[in-house]
């Protein structure tokens, strides 16, 4: 019986503005979660290079970042790697290197885990205000629920896998 590799929540993006929406999902799911599983660890990255040095032993990655496709501010858009629609969401910030392109030098290399998903949060601003669009501050909550109802249905699968 081999035990269950971990989940990694990974919220992308920076400290000011709707750009700060991964981070604040990040706060928000450490608020709910605790120490409650040891099977799921949160990280708050800066830009790809950060999604790659997380990758090892993963076995599902959950990336957040703030993005704009046109869609209305607080849309959540929820995607699986592979996506055609991942290179639609632009992410919002200057990224070193954003998490789509983290995320295809990740498959080039086979690092990827056997599950990713992303979650993008459509941003009202990407000007540099010290907080959250009206929009965006709205969406995290809902989020947070989102990623709490998966990470428990991905428990779940797991459990069953290693019975």
């Amino acid at each position: 019986m081999s035990l269950p590799r971990p989940i990694r929540i990974v919220g992308c993006g920076s400290p000011r503005g709707d750009d700060a929406a991964g981070w604040a999902v990040i706060d928000r799911l450490q608020d709910q979660l605790g120490q409650l599983t040891a099977a799921v660890s949160l990280h708050r990255a800066a830009g790809g290079h950060d999604i790659l040095e997380l990758l090892d032993g993963c076995g599902t990655l959950i990336l957040i970042d703030a993005v704009s496709s046109g869609a209305a501010p607080g849309t959540i858009h929820r995607l699986e790697w592979p996506s055609p629609r991942l290179m639609t969401l632009r992410p919002g910030s200057t990224h070193d290197l954003g998490p789509a392109a983290a995320l295809q030098l990740a498959a080039a290399l086979d690092l990827l885990p056997a599950r990713v998903v992303l979650y993008g949060l459509e941003a009202g601003s990407f000007r540099s205000c010290p907080i959250l669009t009206e929009a965006m501050a709205a969406a995290v909550p809902r989020l947070v629920r989102e990623i709490l109802d998966e990470i428990g249905s991905l428990d779940l699968d797991e459990r069953r896998r290693v019975r």
